[in-house]
């Protein structure tokens, strides 16, 4: 029971005294570093090589065969159906989309680094 009653004095001893310390106040500044510009060059547009479609149908299918042994190919057969073939545009509309919205990107970026002026409240990066 003393040594408890010892121990807890020595602890409070020891924990009152470090209020005693004085504690380092941090300090802060703010260096202003002007933006680079991104130099980036805008995406150019996309030129496409033509593509030859080939309709095959049961009624054809022969003489499509034919024609491609004809001029030296080998052939093989990419099918899609009907619907299928419907569908292709909405999946193009969604790429048109995305690189639209990849070009927005690109343009808020280079926009919000080059512009001359600059909000100093935001603060600095």
């Amino acid at each position: 029971m003393v040594r408890l009653i010892v121990s807890v004095l020595v602890s409070g001893l020891l924990l009152s005294s470090c209020t005693g310390l004085a504690v380092k106040e941090i300090q802060s500044y703010k260096i202003e570093k002007k933006r680079e510009p991104l130099d980036l060059p805008m995406p150019v547009p996309l030129e496409l090589v033509d593509v030859e479609w080939i309709v095959v149908t049961k009624d054809n299918i022969d003489e499509v065969m034919e024609k491609v042994k004809a001029e030296g190919g080998d052939y093989a057969l990419f099918a899609v159906t009907d619907e299928g073939y419907k569908k292709q545009p909405v999946n193009f509309a969604d790429i048109r989309n995305k690189l639209y919205e990849q070009n927005q990107i690109i343009l808020s970026y280079k926009e919000y680094y080059e512009s001359g002026e600059r909000d100093t409240a935001e603060g600095t990066d």
